[in-house]
């Protein structure tokens, strides 16, 4: 099942496999967001009646956002699958050697960069910043951006 999961598109795969590898991907992504909202969503409840409004807000927030995340996952994916040109050509840009070349770079490049802002936020936030906010939020939007980002910049420099 991991194995699936996590399985990357090879190439020779035909465009029938590359469906149900990318439709059982999808699948899962769908079922785990939505459990998951669905658990933060009932400990929601609790979270509003015992620390107040505003940390209720944010998991009212979020699990909304991954219900929202659930159906664009599976929507993206009926609208891709239900394609066959849009399909094969995912297939043939995801089993291309120079697109997984500057996606692991860009990757690392990444990695490097997080870890080198990771280190200064704390030092910086142990004199100067106490909202816990950006501690948390930081990572993320900087994955968000950094990874496309750098990828369209060494796709199209290499």
């Amino acid at each position: 099942m991991f194995k699936k999961l996590f399985a990357t598109p090879q190439a020779g795969m035909s465009d029938e496999e590359y469906a149900n590898l990318m439709r059982y991907q999808a699948n899962f992504g769908t079922v785990i967001l939505t459990v998951l909202a669905t658990c933060l969503f009932a400990a929601s409840m609790p979270i509003y009646y015992f620390y107040g409004h505003k940390l209720g807000a944010f998991t009212t927030g979020f699990y909304s956002g991954m219900l929202v995340g659930a159906l664009s996952t599976k929507l993206m994916s009926i609208i891709y699958l239900s394609n066959p040109q849009e399909l094969h050509r995912r297939k043939i840009k995801d089993t291309d050697e120079r697109v997984q070349q500057v996606r692991q770079r860009a990757d690392a490049l990444t990695l490097k960069i997080l870890l080198v802002m990771a280190y200064l936020a704390f030092i910086l936030g142990l004199s100067y910043f106490t909202q816990y906010f950006w501690y948390f939020a930081a990572p993320l939007i900087l994955i968000l951006i950094l990874q496309p980002s750098l990828r369209w910049l060494l796709t199209k420099l290499l």
